[in-house]
């Protein structure tokens, strides 16, 4: 019998959801990059003098360039309201992002001190997310959890309703939000101003859907 004559009050449809835990190898930084100035020119500058000292530094750090990318500058104009007058504009805005991929055994709390440390208010760490390289294993165990608890839900449904559970006849993998490992926690801690950072990497949740209809009998 084919899904398309089974009749739908002879099926039961349950999605499952599966989670694990599993510990990220790798991390993303983003390092925010800003400057204001009065004029295009002197805040694209400035910009550019911070980004190039903060590439220069993940260099000279041995962070690979594969690991290192980063947006264009983005160029924002100031302005202020005044009564008689409008909108005036008051100077530039040039920013822009950096992310870098570092191993947690790649001396990353020295790397990340170093960065922030490249000087002035133009630079800023913004956050840091964990990263599994490899997810494979981690999102199988998921696929299984998922399916299991589909399983169990569909088998109590068939035995409330008085009936059997048959054979799958479709089985639907869904598509989880944020579309990989979902970090748990990743805290990075400045003990002092010349101190590195003490990073913990945590757990990174692994998730799983999956939306299967059983015959029942």
């Amino acid at each position: 019998m084919s899904e398309s004559t089974i009749p739908a009050a002879n099926t039961v449809t349950v999605t499952g959801r599966g989670t694990v835990a599993a510990a990220p190898d790798h991390f993303h930084i983003n390092v925010g990059i800003e400057a204001q100035r009065p004029t295009v020119k002197g805040a694209y500058a400035a910009a550019s003098e911070a980004m190039n000292a903060v590439q220069g530094q993940l260099l000279a750090r041995q962070v690979a360039r594969d690991a290192i990318s980063s947006s264009t500058l983005d160029v924002r104009a100031e302005t202020r309201w005044q009564d008689g007058i409008g909108s005036t504009v008051t100077g530039y805005t040039v920013s822009a992002t950096v992310n870098v991929l570092l191993r947690y055994d790649e001396a990353a709390e020295e790397i990340i001190a170093a960065v922030v440390d490249t000087g002035n208010d133009s630079v800023r760490l913004n956050g840091l997310s964990p990263a599994i390289s490899d997810a494979t294993a981690a999102q199988d165990a998921a696929r299984a959890v998922a399916w299991a608890d589909a399983a169990r839900a569909a088998g109590l449904y068939a035995q409330l309703a008085g009936k059997r559970l048959g054979a799958v006849v479709s089985i639907t993998e869904g598509q989880e939000h944020g579309g990989g490992p979902a970090p748990v926690m990743a805290r990075a801690m400045m003990a002092s101003s010349d101190a590195a950072m003490a990073i913990e990497p945590g757990q990174s949740n692994v998730n799983a859907t999956v939306t299967a209809t059983w015959l029942l009998s």
